[in-house]
């Protein structure tokens, strides 16, 4: 059997308590294992972290994929605006406008894939607490969600810059004559 006691006092002196306690109430019984609820969350968690250990390759593979989804995506925008930039440029924008325009159009996309991918993760998060699973968004593993916004927002600037400093080498006369 298991029995949960709530009480306020001394684990310690509950704990005696009850040992003490239990063969007057329940002849022949004895207390075999008393743990506080905090031991078992502990525990609990630890059993966790040892459960998922094995997906962290999984999860860096992922991640890799992703940054290198990012970056393409982005290039791959960026040059197929190539002749609107070599426009620009022939017409006198200076590269600080060209380099702007290359961050606000990689900005809104780097935007639009983080809002959707939060949206998804809550409107999943919710599918998981209604089938029995707990947590929500005010629970200390939040962090779980953010550093991945956060890692692929910087590769996100990152796979930026890289394009950007690729269109400030276009030729407009070279890339007009094609």
């Amino acid at each position: 059997m298991t029995f949960l006691v709530r009480a306020a006092a001394d684990t310690a002196a509950t704990e005696q308590a009850i040992r003490r306690g239990t063969p007057a109430v329940a002849a022949g019984t004895a207390v075999a294992n008393a743990v506080t609820l905090d031991a078992i969350i502990d525990i609990s968690g630890q059993e966790i972290l040892v459960g998922t250990a094995p997906l962290a390759p999984l999860i860096a593979t992922g991640m890799l994929l992703t940054a290198a989804g990012i970056y393409g995506v982005l290039a791959f925008a960026i040059a197929r605006r190539s002749r609107e930039f070599a426009v620009r440029v022939a017409i006198g924008a200076s590269h600080r406008h060209i380099v702007r325009l290359v961050t606000t159009h990689s900005a809104r996309l780097i935007a639009t894939g983080t809002i959707c991918g939060i949206g998804a993760t809550f409107a999943l998060g919710r599918i998981v607490r209604a089938s029995g699973g707990g947590g929500s968004f005010l629970d200390p593993e939040w962090t779980a969600f953010a550093v991945p916004v956060v890692i692929l927002a910087v590769v996100g600037a990152i796979a930026t810059w890289v394009p950007a400093r690729r269109v400030l080498r276009i030729d407009p006369a070279r890339v007009l004559r094609l």
